[in-house]
């Protein structure tokens, strides 16, 4: 409900924004029991915050609504909702068994591309076909962390990419693109030498699970689809165009293949069953968007100060550092990336290169911090060990920390903003 009528609202200038607000949060009251128990604390301490900035900067003559404040992240939380109905049409399929560097190649770049659009539920779809005896290697362990975590350097459909175009002014795909998908180029190919130099023996004999070229058919179909449609209307919202692909390709998909009445129990099915299952992600998403609302509102009337007036890239690169050891120490790194964002709105000056920064930091702090969804769940679901973890990737983000801010200097370089 809270998806059809924020989407209304966005696409069709309705009136609705109250409505879809207070649905939205709604939804965040009832299923906040329902959180994990280490889930919970976070959201709370981040809606908290967010009311404590708001109220203080009330007391000083703020003239922000309460409906600005809590409808900062909507956007983001009416996204979530669609990016749940890719479920309904995706399910990988294994080519012929292969060992190798072709094994580990078919595999890394079949889990990439998956998880594009499939989420954290890749992990334990292609996890659970590359365990043995109960948990992973560590060449399995970059090939699920890895391969998921760069994905979000360029697919729409992960939520960091929105967030940055929603809340860094003057941030734009075909702006962010030529940047950020080297950079997850870079990763790839990085993790690529490295497991064939630095695991050599196993990389010689790793059996994988390659995935058919027909599991990548509708990652690219829901790609192309918002590329073409960000082109054919470049003045709407490209959250509010992913947001409309990522419900109505999945079910054209699903009615074709199946026919419409299974399509239909399919479809009552997620609506019942399985969009429940992003109760974290909207929670977070919206407690995030209250306290970087409330501190924006803190800013404006002057209770908050920078140190500096406008961005460049050695502002970036601090932002960078400081997201990835702020997201190691157990918050959540979009949670991080949001309150950045709210904080250096009114003095960023070149949101392309904070843009790039902002989802870089995401991306390596996703496989880095132990503390993650994604470490999260390989630990739960594999028994890998958080030592093991960071044994296996620390040395690797150093790496790419260096050849990410080489990257922010040389967009400065060039004179991108």
């Amino acid at each position: 409900m809270m998806w059809a009528v924020a989407l209304s609202s966005f696409l069709f200038s309705l009136p609705l924004i109250p409505l879809a607000t207070t649905l939205g949060w709604i939804y965040v009251l009832i299923e906040l029991p329902r959180l994990a128990a280490k889930q919970r604390p976070l959201i709370l301490i981040l809606a908290g915050a967010g009311f404590v900035f708001s109220i203080l900067a009330w007391s000083f003559g703020s003239e922000a609504t309460l409906l600005e404040l809590l409808d900062e992240h909507l956007k983001l939380a009416m996204l979530l909702t669609a990016i749940t109905f890719i479920g309904m049409a995706i399910k990988p399929q294994a080519s012929q068994t292969s060992t190798g560097l072709k094994s580990f190649l078919s595999t890394f770049l079949g889990m990439h591309f998956f998880s594009s659009v499939a989420n954290f539920s890749a992990i334990p779809v292609v996890g659970d076909q590359l365990k043995k005896n109960g948990t992973v290697d560590r060449l399995s362990q970059s090939i699920l962390a890895r391969g998921f975590s760069f994905s979000v350097l360029w697919s729409p459909f992960l939520s960091i990419t929105p967030l940055v175009l929603e809340q860094v002014p003057g941030a734009e795909v075909k702006n962010l693109y030529p940047f950020a998908i080297p950079l997850a180029a870079a990763g790839l190919i990085f993790t690529i030498l490295e497991a064939r130099f630095r695991y050599k023996s196993r990389f010689n004999n790793y059996q994988g699970y390659p995935m058919k070229l027909a599991t990548l058919h509708l990652p690219i179909m829901l790609i192309a689809s918002v590329l073409l449609l960000t082109w054919l209307f470049p003045g709407t919202s490209t959250v509010v165009l992913v947001s409309i692909v990522a419900v109505l390709i999945p079910l054209a998909l699903v009615g074709t293949q199946k026919g419409m009445t299974t399509c239909g129990e399919l479809l009552h099915k997620h609506i019942f069953e399985r969009l429940s299952d992003s109760r974290t992600e909207i929670s977070l998403f919206l407690s995030a968007g209250l306290l970087a609302a409330g501190v924006k509102a803190c800013i404006s009337v002057g209770l908050i100060g920078l140190p500096f007036t406008e961005t460049n890239a050695t502002v970036a690169s601090i932002s960078l550092l400081a997201i990835i050891v702020i997201a190691s120490l157990g918050i959540n790194q979009l949670a991080v990336v949001a309150i950045f964002a709210g904080l250096l709105a009114d003095v960023t000056t070149t949101p392309t290169i904070m843009g790039v920064a902002y989802i870089y930091a995401t991306a390596l702090s996703m496989y880095t911090s132990v503390f993650s969804g994604t470490n999260m769940i390989l630990r739960a679901r594999y028994s890998c060990r958080s030592k093991a973890i960071l044994r296996n990737q620390l040395p690797f983000t150093l790496v790419m920390i260096i050849v990410g801010i080489g990257m922010l200097y040389l967009m400065e370089y060039l004179g991108v903003k």
